[in-house]
């Protein structure tokens, strides 16, 4: 009878490994693991080199966090709000192209709208969940990007936001929205500068007035002015504060709406991080889904041009 559960069956002593037989099993066992390591583990010499790495400061300090030095999607200019919540439940889903001197990126995205109170207060998600990039060597060393061949995939930041009616259809006043919005860190590739991997928010208030040109159309005005926020990497200063600002007019009748755009935000640090986007956006109203075109100029720190197209699924409560 056995002491313990643990049997151990009888072994010939001609199959155990002699001393020098262990010591070369486990010389190579070392080696094995030492080359899996090895090739796990990316070589980052080119980029020390390019960048003179002092071999004690972070790589991310390296990085400069502004739209001008990340992909079109880590820091864009936010919507333009025209003094009005949207009033129906939307899915949109949009698909498109940015493209710069040095760096073109292939993105779908989705958004999700909820209204609440009659209209009077909407909720909304936005997120690109998948992203194609590919930036020549330039860029990538202007950016400090640890991606050698500048070429990849990545996934974005989602965005909540919050909009308020606060003063809607008075006769004299304008309409007038608060929107309340967050940006998660759930963004990737912060090495290939796509993603700041850091969260931000903006509060805005939008102001707008609507004219009748005729029977069939309408003309509507619009201003926006408010604050934008983001973390940065810089040790002196985490955070970067700035104002938001936009204006519009959209002309639209019963199956159509035209809108054009100029907006953008200025920091207070001055490394790249005053944007200024023009957009020219078409929607085409059906009874249940509406088609989507957009157009985006950059401007100053944003040098894409982007065109974008896609569905609206009008979703009854």
């Amino acid at each position: 009878m056995q002491d313990n559960d643990c049997i151990i069956p009888d072994v010939p002593v001609g199959l155990l490994p002699s001393g020098a037989m262990k010591k070369g099993l486990v010389s190579f066992l070392f080696f094995v693991g030492m080359s899996f390591s090895v090739f796990a583990q990316e070589d980052y010499t080119w980029w020390n080199t390019i960048h003179h790495w002092d071999g004690v400061t972070p790589w991310n300090q390296y990085l400069t966090v502004s739209p001008a030095f990340f992909g079109p999607n880590a820091l864009p200019v936010p919507d333009i709000r025209s003094g009005v919540p949207d009033s129906l439940y939307r899915f949109e889903i949009m698909t498109g192209v940015h493209a710069s001197p040095g760096d073109h990126t292939v993105d779908g995205s989705l958004t999700v709208v909820a209204p609440f109170c009659d209209g009077k207060i909407t909720l909304e998600a936005f997120v690109v969940p998948l992203e194609f990039y590919c930036m020549d060597t330039l860029t990538r060393d202007v950016r400090a990007v640890r991606d050698q061949d500048g070429r990849g995939r990545a996934g974005g930041d989602i965005y909540f936001s919050t909009n308020i009616a606060l003063l809607k259809d008075h006769p004299v006043y304008p309409d007038i929205a608060l929107e309340i919005a967050l940006r998660t860190a759930s963004g990737t590739q912060l090495g290939a500068a796509r993603y700041t991997d850091a969260p931000g928010y903006y509060m805005d208030l939008s102001f707008g007035k609507s004219y009748s040109i005729n029977e069939a159309y309408k003309l509507r005005g619009y201003v926006m002015s408010g604050f934008y926020s983001y973390q940065t990497y810089d040790l002196q200063q985490l955070q970067n504060d700035c104002f938001l600002y936009g204006a519009g007019v959209d002309v639209s009748s019963t199956h159509f709406r035209w809108s054009n755009q100029l907006g953008g935000y200025v920091g207070y640090r001055h490394d790249g991080d005053a944007p200024l986007v023009f957009r020219s956006l078409f929607r085409f109203e059906c009874k249940l889904i509406d088609w989507l075109l957009d157009f985006q100029v950059g401007g100053h720190d944003y040098a894409y041009r982007s065109v974008h197209a896609g569905l609206s699924w009008k979703l009854r409560p």
